[in-house]
């Protein structure tokens, strides 16, 4: 389906117009209904595996604001490092890495132990003010604002096997070196 032949079948009459304008109205709404199930399957999935562990979305929705993450932290590092999913340009990029909270440690150097350890199985890794290290998801999708992907999120296990996978991988590598620094201070 393209725009133009959408926009001439709405167009066609009231009732379509009618119709579109109300799935337009509930299509923000099935969106965040789709991402807190699969954020509340994640959830469960991750405490699995991280007894103790703490859990957030930040910075707003999923597919509504630029930058919302998905953070999940130790208690000891609270306020200092945090492993995060985030969907970077309201989805377009997704996104994990190691997040470090700014406003509370942005002056303490960046750890080239943690960066390396997490470049050793993510090689496109990057790192700025707020990351240790942050890498663009290509995997289960490289963009999830299409309605296939969408999908997946809602209904498909293996999507979220894999973010849980990949998570969880990253806690493996990193959560060691964390808890390092986070002794250190």
């Amino acid at each position: 389906m393209n725009n133009d032949a959408i926009q001439k079948y709405i167009l066609k009459n009231k009732d379509n117009l009618r119709i579109a304008a109300t799935v337009g109205e509930a299509w923000p709404k099935i969106r965040l209904q789709i991402v807190d199930g699969f954020l509340d399957r994640l959830k469960i999935r991750l405490k699995k595996k991280l007894k103790g562990w703490q859990f957030e979305l930040c910075d707003g929705d999923f597919f509504v604001t630029e930058y919302p993450g998905y953070y999940f932290w130790k208690p000891a590092w609270e306020n200092q490092y945090s492993l995060c999913l985030q969907l970077f340009k309201k989805g377009e990029q997704p996104m994990l890495g190691v997040g470090r909270d700014k406003a509370y440690i942005g002056k303490r150097k960046f750890s080239d132990k943690l960066f390396n350890a997490i470049v050793s199985i993510y090689p496109s890794a990057q790192r700025d003010s707020w990351w240790e290290a942050r890498v663009k998801m290509q995997s289960p999708e490289s963009d999830w604002r299409k309605p296939k992907v969408l999908w997946r999120m809602h209904k498909d296990s293996k999507f979220l096997d894999e973010v849980a996978e990949q998570l969880l991988e990253l806690e493996k590598i990193s959560g060691p070196i964390i808890d390092e620094l986070v002794q250190k201070k």
